[in-house]
């Protein structure tokens, strides 16, 4: 039996039906339902509502917005009682004890997105079904619905210590990343050079790094951020110079490698594109010193300092 709302509160009733289909795929605990979205005339406009909530309903791991084979539905109410008493967001599923939520100053949005919580979350298909998902699938589901892949090509200059006064070195780095709100993570793989250097005197010839990165993002929604990540990953590491043990006047080659950790911060431009821009300067510091017992051309730390721009795409 429905509830009869007076009278005075009958004009201010908008009405929004969401019908909700949960059609699982066979064999798989990982399906995500597809959900149906209907709208009924209503004395206000309401499509801003039905897209939100359409998007909203996307969000969840478990529940995806569909137009057809409709199963279960979900009853969504708005209901206006003026200034004395607010703004009410009534729902429920089939004919299970409904949900309601307050629309507070914070607007109407996160009102949704609170009751939809609640509402999809205890979907009786969802917790007694064949396709019930626990807590990890749900995440795993989350994070490849709602994350993006890019990649990236970045061009840089080096600079090290090695040498007199400071080497450089320009290098080009390829990027593989997955980004979801203001986390990424991702792979990249370096490489920079310096054909031209003279071997009478001690240089790093050429780095290679292999990285694993997790960065953070200031301002994830905006067309420009700020980010900081850390690195790991493996260093290679060539010099050339004197071999003092070789004899005078005799050159050779050293080549070390190892674990290396660092920091990268920069600005991120054209977030809302689908080509972005980045500018950066990365700190890198290997966990060994190295060392050339056979021929003594390197006996020092060799941290390292990048500049460069890219992007990504």
């Amino acid at each position: 039996m429905g509830r009869t709302l007076p009278r005075w509160a009958r004009p201010g009733l908008a009405t929004l039906v969401v019908a909700a289909a949960l059609a699982a795929t066979s064999g798989t605990a990982r399906a995500q339902l597809r959900t149906c979205v209907e709208i009924t005339a209503a004395p206000a406009p309401t499509d801003p509502l039905l897209r939100l909530i359409r998007d909203e309903i996307d969000r969840h791991p478990t529940h995806r917005a569909a137009t057809t084979d409709c199963q279960t539905y979900l009853s969504i109410e708005l209901l206006d009682f003026g200034a004395e008493g607010g703004k009410w967001l009534t729902g429920r599923i089939d004919t299970q004890v409904p949900q309601r939520q307050r629309v507070g100053a914070d607007g109407i949005a996160p009102a949704v997105e609170r009751l939809l919580t609640v509402l999809l979350h205890n979907d009786p298909l969802v917790l007694r079904g064949p396709e019930s998902t626990n807590w990890l699938m749900r995440q795993e589901r989350a994070l490849r619905l709602h994350s993006t892949t890019h990649y990236g090509l970045e061009v840089y200059e080096l600079a090290t210590p090695v040498g007199a006064p400071l080497g450089t070195l320009p290098g080009v780095a390829l990027a593989l990343r997955r980004e979801i709100d203001q986390v990424s993570v991702g792979v990249r793989l370096a490489g920079a050079f310096n054909p031209a250097a003279q071997p009478a005197a001690l240089s790093l010839r050429m780095q290679f790094d292999a990285q694993v990165e997790a960065a953070f993002y200031f301002h994830p929604i905006d067309s420009i951020s700020l980010f900081a990540g850390l690195l790991v990953g493996l260093v290679y590491q060539r010099f050339q110079g004197p071999s003092p043990l070789d004899g005078s006047g005799a050159t050779g080659v050293a080549t070390t490698d190892g674990l290396a950790v660092g920091v990268r911060a920069g600005v991120e431009a054209l977030r809302t594109t689908d080509l972005r821009l980045v500018a950066f300067l990365a700190l890198e510091a290997p966990t060994f010193v190295s060392r050339d017992p056979d021929h003594a051309v390197v006996n020092q730390w060799a941290p390292s300092a990048a500049l460069g721009i890219g992007v990504l795409f």
